[in-house]
């Protein structure tokens, strides 16, 4: 309530204008950096990958249609010690002692075999749900990524924006001091001013033109940043002009419960319950139907014996011109069940459970320090918006200073050092001022990650 009540006295008009945190080119700006991260994109096709991967999990399911076949030629020498048979009539003896045989012929055959999984003994179903929870933790993973790419990019639109406000501020100064060394120089011709003076001035225009060299060095820096974060020419980012005022933070209904990190703990853990359900019901069987449709063929066969015929005394030989079966139906279901496999399912169970322990472990100690990071920006974004207050009263001082010291000064009522030294105390004023208000902002954002709130939805509310 006193965080709200304090939002309300220091923002009432600018809520009354419907003030924005950031403008239309601002934001426009932070969406060309998010599609342009390469960290990003990486991120990205490896949740593609996984994706595919989840989806062959399931895929086991489908049935698979192979062929195969292969054609051979096979020759042999058989011996072989028969028992003696004596045919009936002629009373000849066969297979006497030991017969040698000689055997060839050629194979062709061929099979297209159609196989399905019936039940994968719930591995499938664990191995897919424990994938998708895998997916969900990255993606989770990949917000936070997104929330510092945002942060990285509305705090170089700070820092250009203060240097720009510094340069105005010096750029006041040199003309102030200009228009007074010009003053001086008049009053030293006529004899109300010493060379003491102008010379000093001069010492404090040289200390202004070192100042503006160094800070227009570091916007070009922060220019060709802004120029590799978003693919903008250096040229046209150069143009753009940015706000630097206080951040309007409405309160939102997240805490720190909803940050990325928690979620894609809470994914984690529920991804290593689900292989400990798959490894756990290892010992279930798999159980498949199967389907093969086969030719096969045995020609130009022959087998040579030792033997010959009774009366015409010809060799005996066995000719095969072929042995053709087509079509050969073979259609059932079979399993497989790993009843014992060396306790490697029982060690994998052991690890698994000990990974989740660390997640878990890891969880409790994340939601501690989250708790704590959240009250603590929460604390650090009221004391910036009433140092706020605060530095806005400086800077109406310093100018009324200022305003006194230079008619002071004209009158002849304190020195020069005293004049520079309100010129001096003016600028740090207005400076000041600005880096607090950049500080807030930085703290409104930092507060908007505290509740996993920073995304490009929230930056105007």
């Amino acid at each position: 309530m006193k965080n709200s009540l304090l939002l309300c006295f220091l923002f009432v008009s600018a809520a009354m204008l419907s003030q924005e945190n950031l403008s239309v080119t601002e934001l426009e700006l932070i969406q060309l950096s998010l599609e342009k991260s390469y960290s990003l994109k990486n991120a990205n096709n490896d949740l593609t990958i996984d994706s595919i991967e989840t989806k062959a999990i399931k895929q086991n399911f489908i049935p698979t249609l192979s062929m195969n076949g292969g054609y051979a030629y096979g020759a042999a020498k058989i011996n072989a010690d028969i028992p003696t048979f004596e045919l009936p009539i002629s009373g000849t003896e066969i297979f006497n002692g030991e017969s040698q045989f000689e055997a060839k012929g050629h194979f062709l055959n061929a099979n297209l075999t159609a196989k399905a999984l019936l039940f994968s003994g719930l591995q499938v179903n664990y191995g897919s749900k424990a994938s998708k929870e895998k997916i969900k933790a990255k993606n989770f993973l990949l917000d936070r990524e997104k929330a510092n790419i945002i942060k990285d990019v509305v705090d170089t639109f700070d820092k250009i924006e203060l240097l720009e406000r510094s340069k105005v501020v010096l750029v006041e100064s040199e003309k102030r001091l200009a228009s007074e060394k010009t003053r001086v120089t008049v009053a030293i011709k006529n004899g109300l001013a010493t060379p003491f003076e102008r010379e000093k001035i001069s010492a404090a225009e040289l200390n202004l033109a070192s100042k503006k060299m160094e800070l227009e060095g570091n916007l070009r820096l922060l220019h060709l940043k802004l120029s590799v974060l978003s693919g903008k020419p250096l040229g046209e980012v150069e143009k753009y002009s940015f706000g630097l005022k206080p951040w309007l933070f409405t309160q939102s209904d997240q805490t720190y419960s909803d940050r990325p990190e928690l979620n894609a703990l809470r994914a984690s853990i529920e991804a290593y319950e689900y292989k400990l359900k798959m490894n756990r019901n290892h010992f279930l069987p798999k159980v498949a139907a199967f389907a093969t449709l086969s030719y096969f063929n045995l020609f130009n066969s022959e087998i040579k014996t030792p033997y010959e015929t009774p009366i015409s005394e010809q060799p005996v030989n066995l000719d095969l011109n072929y042995f053709q079966g087509f079509p050969a139906y073979l259609v059932g279901v079979g399993f497989e069940w790993e009843i014992f496999n060396g306790l490697k399912s029982n060690n994998q169970i052991q690890i698994t459970s000990i990974e989740k322990d660390m997640a878990e472990n890891k969880k409790v100690d994340a939601e501690e320090k989250l708790k704590l990071f959240e009250e603590k920006v929460k604390i650090e974004f009221e004391v910036k918006n009433q140092q706020i207050l605060l530095k806005e009263k400086e800077k109406e001082v310093a100018s009324n200073a200022l305003n006194l010291a230079i008619a002071s000064y004209r009158e002849g009522l304190i020195n020069i050092s005293e004049r520079l030294e309100a010129e001096t105390d003016y600028q740090d004023a207005i400076l000041e001022y600005y880096k607090m208000v950049a500080m807030q902002r930085q703290t409104a954002l930092e507060l908007l990650t505290s509740t996993g709130s920073l995304t490009m939805n929230n930056l105007n509310n």
